[in-house]
């Protein structure tokens, strides 16, 4: 049901026109008389009702939709979305993929947000044209956007469609997005160094070590880049496979492996080849997960808090910060390293 609405504007007015348009809507949702799915007039019929321009009237409707109050549907026009008129920030997330830990990022984000801000999640699935379709159909709705961007040098001259002061860059994109836009990201390569370096001594126990990764996105490159500079400190023999069922496993193998199908196989493997892991045997998976600390007595991780990092950006934005957090990587060592 559509709406009318009653703007007492000031005939000499201290507050902007558009300004005093939004504030009748607020107050008219605060006292009940608009609520969530009614319409609202065209951009026309206000600016002929009360002569105004129509850039007076796209302003206003351009914050509230950022705010989450109202939205526009192509051909219906403009409705109420929120009635939660308070709210500071409607930010837009946009995920590579729903996974446990991304599920705990999530969380957490949203529990520091829900005070003063609401949100939405979009995933893209590493599909250029899928992030395309959510970032340019995201443009002039949201106050922030969060993104995990794709692998793709298209994605920067999209991302800048985007107000700059409106972006963040979350979990993955430090080194391509770092001279560009506050983050709260991983540093892949400095962390897998560190991490190594600090435990260098169980790492002495095998013959050499083994990076699995099914595909060479930057931040693959990045943790390769760092396995391989602790390996040439040591020295410690260092290989690099996409593909586990051809190539030669030895006794004496420390894996390190980004794919949960990977740190199947090789666990197959060693109960197949009567191979005890943490000794004949080493196993080092990416991302904390809780079967991981069950499955063969206990898998080792490494992962980042990514509790901690949805609170971080959240306070970010809430403070009104523009910060550049590496979120640090944690070891988890269980019986398989």
């Amino acid at each position: 049901m559509k709406k009318a609405l009653d703007i007492q504007f000031e005939e000499n007015p201290s507050v902007p026109k558009y300004r005093q348009i939004i504030e009748a809507i607020h107050q008219k949702i605060k006292l009940g008389e608009l609520r969530k799915g009614d319409k609202i007039p065209s951009l026309n019929s206000l600016c002929q009702q009360y002569r105004l321009s129509q850039d007076t009237v796209i302003a206003a409707y351009n914050e509230l939709k950022s705010k989450g109050i109202i939205t526009s549907q192509v051909g219906k026009g403009y409705f109420v979305q929120n009635e939660h008129t308070d709210y500071k920030h409607k930010v837009l997330l946009v995920f590579d993929r729903l996974t446990a830990y991304k599920e705990e990022l999530y969380d957490s984000f949203k529990e520091a947000l829900r005070k003063d801000g609401t949100e939405q999640i979009f995933f893209h699935h590493n599909n250029m044209k899928m992030f395309q379709t959510i970032i340019e159909g995201a443009i002039g709705d949201y106050s922030e956007f969060v993104i995990m961007p794709v692998d793709h040098p298209d994605a920067i001259p999209l991302i800048r469609k985007l107000p700059d002061n409106k972006v963040f860059i979350l979990d993955q994109g430090r080194k391509q997005y770092k001279d560009i836009y506050p983050y709260v990201c991983q540093d892949f390569e400095r962390d897998i160094y560190r991490i190594l370096k600090q435990n260098s001594t169980l790492v002495g126990k095998y013959m050499r070590i083994v990076l699995v990764i099914r595909h060479q996105k930057s931040h693959f490159r990045d943790i390769m880049t760092g396995i391989r500079d602790f390996c040439k400190q040591q020295p410690i023999d260092f290989k690099v496979t996409s593909d586990l069922q051809l190539f030669n496993i030895k006794p004496g193998d420390a894996f390190i492996v980004v794919d949960d199908r990977d740190l199947e196989f090789i666990v197959r493997y060693s109960i197949e080849k009567q191979l005890h892991l943490g000794e004949d045997m080493g196993i080092i998976s990416y991302n904390e997960a809780p079967l991981k600390g069950i499955v063969a007595s206990g898998i080792t991780t490494i992962s980042t808090d990514f509790a901690r990092m949805g609170k971080s950006m959240a306070t970010m934005i809430l403070d009104g910060k523009k910060e550049k957090i590496d979120n640090p990587f944690l070891l988890n060592l269980r019986n398989s390293f």
